[in-house]
């Protein structure tokens, strides 16, 4: 049985066999080369990471087996499906180079590994916030509206994320100050008085339309920073123009494309292919498709050159002086409308340098097809973008970060990940927390999916009851944005407010036995945001021991809990939908409709440790400082169902995913210090009374909650003690 695989999480996150194919691609909604959609694990998807972990290869024994195969091509990995008891792989291009681990358990392996392809610098404690992106935030007042809806309905938000839309004419690295996002710095200053800091979309495309104030533009051609259009020989000569066609795959449909006659749908799309084919004096043109006639014919920074890498990373000063606070690198393999390229990127016999170094700082650059070396560009533009996000005068002294999509593994030390254009559908749902747990066995740390679903599903919006349970299973996941595609045509809005709004404004039309699902979205919504602040030391000291052990902050339970061998037998199922948040808190989300089982849901606790179900106040539909008696102690090993149903009354609120504390943990929090209680404090029922002192951190942020601290330790003798420093204190 095997683990890991990267962002292939697939509907198991233990398979028994499997076949997984490795190769960057623009793949929205995870359905184009199989069209099966996203429970089909061969679906390659926008990052790379072929790693895989054995366990239980030898019963009875500790010894465990990781594999990764370092490779920038394709890999493809049939692991027992066409030969039982065999693991095949292979790779399109260049050697089969593996690297095998070996320890005595899943902690050390993820040590290791991340010791080889490298471990994330410490990030903003922003990060680990309530995130919120639409494609189609496309005017100032449409931002600050999203802003404001947020702080007047008391829903915490650290960032927001305008996409391309804050562009000029979807030029990089600009803004369009003049009409739709006037006076631009005023505007992320009244962002960040309120609490919430801004990033934009940087994708790696210059649009090649001439401007007088476009300097990447000329500084592009001046300095010989793009990719030319060179093509590669094999001896026999160069494909000729009129036989040239790029692949590609549309809902399990091989398209075959005719570069000479086909163009994308965008405004400067038309060109002469022939003029630009293999010739070495001009840039290689491509486009980018933004959905329908949106988009830009552009060329291509050569990312895979240093002197290239250090002139793209001084581009984003502009937008620094401005007030983005961070990074939102998307299209980055990098995506290309399929006109202009193979599978949606760059032409596969197109020469690019293979960022290779003989020792010899006059060596010539060594020039290879795009195909071989396919997730190389990605993982340089991360590079690219930390290193100079790093440089800027404007950011010295301060921890930067990127939220990235897709490359390959080791891009970590650069980027967070967010897995993609996924749908709002109950399979990418019950897929999104396999895929966390995935990467995170791979020494991944900042991941996660679009909350919601990014593209619509037949509808204008989400399923009211879809949002509810997908806010409720990545309250505590690392990566939390709420990411949608608002344009013309597609969803109207996916706030958790907006519910409330668009039934108050025609609640005729909303049936009536789905209305109580409309009015419980935002005060579930905004329950379950404000307990993952009140958390929020807990997810910062994992992410603060990430760079010292690799391990990740939302964790498989093989990793926290090795001892228990059921959950390599008969409670293997509960790998899929529970996770452990460093080795503390055990979150159990529901990832299925209420008319499957009426709300309901089993829970395993790992054994040999007890059990106790997380105890929070709360006051008014929130979370409280303080907590009530714990409930009685329940065994590791323990199997049962519990009630989960949706309902709104403030409560029921913190039964809706069920959480539960190891015993003898500590959960320590923010803006808060413990008096641990004492031993005589104990109520009628035999639970324990903890003892609160809150009190205001120097970080504290007006209009966010002051997070809670608690600590259990049942039954234990201890003493009283006073002002506990928390790590970010001491």
């Amino acid at each position: 049985m095997l683990e890991g695989w990267g962002e292939q999480g697939g509907k198991e996150l233990l398979k028994k066999s499997t076949l997984m194919n490795y190769f960057n691609f623009d793949n929205m909604t995870y359905s184009s080369v199989y069209g099966q959609g996203p429970l089909d694990e061969r679906e390659p998807l926008y990052h790379s990471e072929p790693f895989w972990l054995e366990l239980n290869g030898l019963p009875n024994y500790k010894s465990k087996v990781a594999t990764f195969v370092d490779n920038y091509s394709q890999i493809c990995v049939d692991f027992c499906v066409n030969n039982g008891g065999e693991i095949n792989v292979g790779t399109r291009f260049g050697p089969l180079q593996y690297f095998v681990f070996a320890g005595d358990s899943v902690v050390e392996i993820i040590h290791l590994y991340s010791s080889i392809i490298g471990r994330a610098r410490l990030k903003p404690r922003y990060v680990l916030g309530h995130h919120q992106g639409c494609y189609g935030y496309d005017t100032r007042n449409k931002v600050l509206k999203a802003a404001y809806g947020y702080v007047k309905n008391d829903i915490p938000l650290d960032g927001i994320h305008i996409d391309v839309d804050l562009q000029d004419d979807y030029r990089t690295f600009t803004i369009d100050s003049e009409r739709r996002f006037a006076h631009p710095k005023e505007m992320f200053r009244e962002l960040r008085g309120l609490g919430i800091k801004s990033c934009t979309n940087i994708t790696p495309v210059i649009n090649l339309n001439p401007s007088e104030t476009y300097n990447t533009l000329k500084e592009g051609h001046k300095y010989g920073h793009f990719i030319m259009d060179k093509r590669y020989d094999d001896g026999t000569g160069v494909v000729p123009v009129h036989e040239v066609e790029y692949i590609c795959y549309e809902g399990g449909i091989k398209l075959s494309i005719d570069p000479v006659n086909e163009k994308g749908q965008f405004p400067g799309a038309e060109y002469d292919f022939t003029r630009y084919y293999n010739n070495s004096k001009v840039a290689y043109r491509g486009g980018v498709g933004y959905g329908g006639t949106l988009g830009t014919p552009g060329h291509y920074p050569n990312l895979n050159n240093a002197n290239t890498r250090k002139w793209w990373g001084g581009q984003y000063k502009y937008l620094f002086d401005q007030g983005l606070e961070f990074i939102w690198q998307d299209m980055t393999t990098p995506a290309i409308a399929k006109e202009y390229g193979d599978m949606k990127g760059l032409p596969f016999r197109l020469l690019v340098e293979s960022d290779c170094w003989s020792g010899r700082d006059d060596s010539p650059k060594q020039m290879k097809p795009a195909i071989e070396i396919w997730s190389l560009y990605s993982y340089n533009l991360h590079k690219a973008t930390y290193e100079g996000l790093n440089r800027l005068e404007s950011r010295k002294n301060k921890r930067n970060f990127i939220i990235g999509r897709g490359s390959y593994a080791g891009a970590n030390k650069w980027a967070g990940l967010w897995t993609g254009d996924n749908a709002s559908t109950w399979d990418h749902l019950r897929i999104s927390v396999n895929q966390v747990l995935s990467l995170g066995i791979s020494g991944n740390e900042i991941v996660g999916t679009d909350v919601g679903g990014f593209m619509p599903a037949g509808g204008r919006w989400a399923e009211p009851e879809l949002l509810i349970r997908w806010y409720c299973a990545y309250s505590m996941l690392p990566w939390f944005r709420n990411h949608y595609h608002g344009k013309r045509g597609m969803k109207l809005f996916q706030e958790p407010y907006a519910f409330t709004d668009h039934f108050n404004s025609n609640p005729s039309g909303v049936p009536k036995k789905d209305r109580y699902l409309w009015l419980s979205v935002e005060p579930i919504c905004r329950y379950y945001v404000k307990l993952r602040y009140s958390l929020l030391q807990l997810l910062y000291d994992a992410m603060f021991e990430h760079q010292f052990n690799g391990l990740p902050i939302a964790r498989s339970l093989v990793i926290t809990d090795s001892e228990d061998s059921s959950l390599l037998a008969e409670q293997d199922w509960v790998l899929d939908n529970e996770y452990m948040v460093r080795n503390d808190l055990l979150v159990c989300p529901i990832m299925h409709q209420q008319s499957v089982a009426g709300g309901h849901r089993s829970i395993y606790l790992p054994e040999p440790d007890g059990w106790y179900k997380f105890n929070l106040r709360v006051d008014n539909g929130s979370p409280r400082h303080d907590g009530v008696p714990l409930e009685k102690r329940i065994p590791g090993g323990s199997k049962f169902e519990v009630d989960a149903h949706i309902a709104s009354e403030p409560a029921f609120l913190p039964n809706i995913t069920p959480i539960f504390v190891r015993e003898g943990m500590g959960i320590f929090s923010l803006q808060v210090t413990m008096i641990l209680h004492s031993p005589e404090l104990y109520d009628t029922a035999g639970g324990i009374i903890p003892q609160i002192e809150v009190r205001p951190h120097t970080d504290h942020i007006p209009g966010k909650p002051n997070p809670i601290l608690i600590h259990l330790y049942p039954g234990r003798k201890t003493n009283v003690r006073q002002n506990s420093p928390s790590l970010l204190e001491a």
